[in-house]
């Protein structure tokens, strides 16, 4: 293997940074702050002319959250993945989770070459970000059955509900909506979420059936949306500016990733219990991840801009499973005795 030149790490390492910076700007002054230099020795080291020390070097892979191996490219029988812990009994640690997934999706909106895939067990959290409860609901389901929260739906939006965390929602779906992506579905895709509706109701986690209904409401809202980007094969109004692609696919997923595709650079998340997840950039992980991606597409069928026949059946399978959820929310009498739901 012929080993890479030290400046070419550097180099390699810095490029790597700049795909995780808001902008050069914003990176250079807070690698001046991090390393206690001013911004023209950033700026040499950023050009190869000053070689990073030890000190320096472990604070930016640090502080960054890289891996050195990674960007040098030991040839190791093992990945490095960056995960940031949640415990929701503290807010905050949420709200900063939240604002790094920001920062990761402002920058990739502002690349010149970008996408985004999805593969969907479940419904990709973007799509519920318009929607405060709904998100807010999901969050709750996760922190519930991780035990971090056991209190009900209300108590736990009034914990975690502020001007602040709702900004960073629509923030974060205004970025989404602005990059290129496809996601593969199945006819499962929806289920998850209906199914979690449905048993925090049963169990009096809500405490009002409009609690519910809203939450159903949403995701009619949702499904109508999500059907508009399919229809034009765009999410903006211009259709091939922001293109939208949804396959569904025959058989189940066997993976719940998203990967992120931006110039130079390629990220792989991997989701872990619904809301939290791993992320890692290595190139062969990534490129792996590709091409099981692009097999998963070339056995799915594409229903956005394309097949309304097909189009048609699965959004109103959608609704009708949702519509279903609110008959049986509304009628107490088939609440605890219910038939077998259709999902």
């Amino acid at each position: 293997m012929k080993e890479k030149k030290s400046d070419d790490i550097q180099l390699l390492l810095f490029d790597q940074l700049k795909c995780h910076a808001i902008s050069n700007v914003s990176l250079v002054d807070t690698l001046a702050e991090l390393l206690n230099i001013s911004n023209d020795a950033v700026y040499r080291r950023m050009r190869g002319e000053k070689r990073l020390d030890l000190d320096e070097l472990t604070r930016i892979c640090t502080h960054f959250n890289v891996s050195f191996d990674a960007v040098a490219g030991a040839e190791l029988q093992s990945l490095h993945f960056g995960y940031a812990p949640l415990d929701l009994e503290d807010a905050v640690v949420y709200k900063h989770y939240m604002k790094q997934l920001l920062q990761s999706f402002t920058a990739l909106m502002k690349a010149t070459e970008k996408e985004v895939y999805c593969m969907a067990i479940d419904i990709p959290m973007f799509h519920f970000l318009p929607y405060t409860e709904l998100t807010l609901f999901k969050v709750f389901s996760w922190s519930n059955s991780t035990g971090t929260f056991q209190g009900n739906f209300p108590e736990f939006c009034r914990m975690i509900k502020d001007d602040e965390l709702i900004g960073i929602y629509k923030q974060l779906a205004e970025a989404y909506n602005a990059i290129p992506s496809v996601e593969i579905w199945t006819d499962r895709t929806f289920d998850a979420i209906l199914r979690l509706i449905d048993y925090y109701f049963e169990s009096g986690y809500f405490s009002s059936t409009d609690e519910a209904l809203l939450l159903c409401k949403q995701l009619l809202e949702m499904i109508n949306s999500i059907n508009l980007w399919s229809t034009r094969g765009s999410k903006d109004e211009l259709p091939g500016k922001v293109h939208y692609k949804l396959y569904l696919s025959g058989i189940e997923l066997e993976n719940n990733f998203v990967v992120m595709k931006q110039e130079q650079t390629t990220s792989c998340i991997i989701k872990l219990y619904t809301i939290n997840s791993m992320v890692t950039t290595n190139k062969d992980f990534c490129n792996e991840s590709m091409k099981w991606i692009n097999n998963a597409i070339h056995k799915s069928t594409l229903i956005s801009g394309a097949s309304q026949k097909e189009s048609f059946k699965f959004f109103n399978l959608l609704t009708q499973k949702v519509r279903y959820l609110i008959k049986k929310i509304e009628s107490s009498n088939d609440l605890f005795n219910p038939s077998n739901p259709p999902y």
